[in-house]
């Protein structure tokens, strides 16, 4: 059941994809990163619709990443690569075409464009494409994925630099920068739970731990910690709490020391017993 939940999720990431696309980014030819903006720098030059080059471009590529990547690759992505085509075609070919003001499809096609790839990468998926070119770069010469892919992105909407002019530049690095935005986002919010972490250091670190324990029912870690300037030895707790919880917590470290040293940080995408599944009775 598990599976096939993945699989449909991965569905609706690859047709949320193509609507960006077909509906926003190719029409106008939005300067973006990916395959979708190689393909707006090519129409110019090779005479064959959007629609078709995009879907050769993502083949080729899905390809030479099963070639080079191997079996993960080919089996990650092969959802994708399969539905992607036929998913374009009935956005490009079945929906009416429509020509919005080109930063308000920049804007939108950058946002679904994100979130699709988030939803994809959180069920397991990948959206094949220029995302292969990174993770060939990651294994054979030592790249980080985020660093080729910016790379990469930023090097398609410059080029566009000598074919389309600065103002399309501009309105491509919104799709861009949104892109980004809403994958961090989709990646940090759906399936994943959001908290708040605190780093808690006090000489009351253990009246502070029982009252989370029994007050928010919340667990907590003790570590040892030595301070770098005075080469003091104390206690450091460790607190992971829901964000509902966050002023809870600040009222009890205050009632018991309001003197102590405490980080209090974001902490993503928590997983394990009190959040994604219920504490064992």
């Amino acid at each position: 059941m598990k599976r096939i939940k993945k699989i449909l999720m991965i569905e609706l990431g690859t047709l949320i994809f193509a609507l960006s696309v077909g509906l926003f980014i190719l029409p106008d030819r939005i300067l973006t990163g990916g395959v979708a903006g190689i393909t707006a720098l090519l129409t110019d030059f090779i005479p064959i619709s959007e629609d078709i080059l995009t879907i050769i471009l993502n083949t080729f590529l899905f390809i030479l990443g099963s070639v080079l990547l191997g079996k993960e690759f080919f089996l990650n992505t092969l959802i994708y690569s399969v539905s992607y085509p036929f998913a374009l075609l009935f956005v490009t070919r079945m929906l009416p075409e429509y020509h919005v003001d080109p930063i308000l499809a920049s804007l939108y096609g950058g946002l679904m464009g994100g979130v699709s790839m988030g939803i994809m990468f959180r069920n397991g998926g990948s959206s094949g494409g220029t995302d292969a070119l990174a993770l060939i770069a990651e294994k054979y010469l030592h790249v980080k994925v985020s660093d080729a892919i910016m790379f990469m992105d930023t090097v398609t909407v410059l080029a566009g630099l000598y074919i389309y002019g600065l103002n399309s530049v501009l309105i491509g690095l919104i799709s861009v920068l949104l892109t980004s935005v809403a994958l961090d986002r989709t990646m940090n919010i759906y399936g994943g739970v959001e908290a708040k972490r605190f780093e808690i250091i006090s000489d009351k670190y253990l009246e502070i731990a029982e009252d989370i324990h029994g007050v928010l029912e919340r667990g907590s870690t003790i570590l040892d910690v030595t301070g770098g300037y005075t080469g003091n030895r104390k206690k450091m707790l460790l607190v992971i709490v829901s964000d509902d919880q966050y002023s809870a917590v600040k009222e009890i470290i205050d009632k018991h020391d309001p003197t102590a040293f405490v980080i209090i940080s974001e902490a993503k995408d928590i997983n394990g017993e009190g959040f994604t599944y219920e504490p064992r009775i």
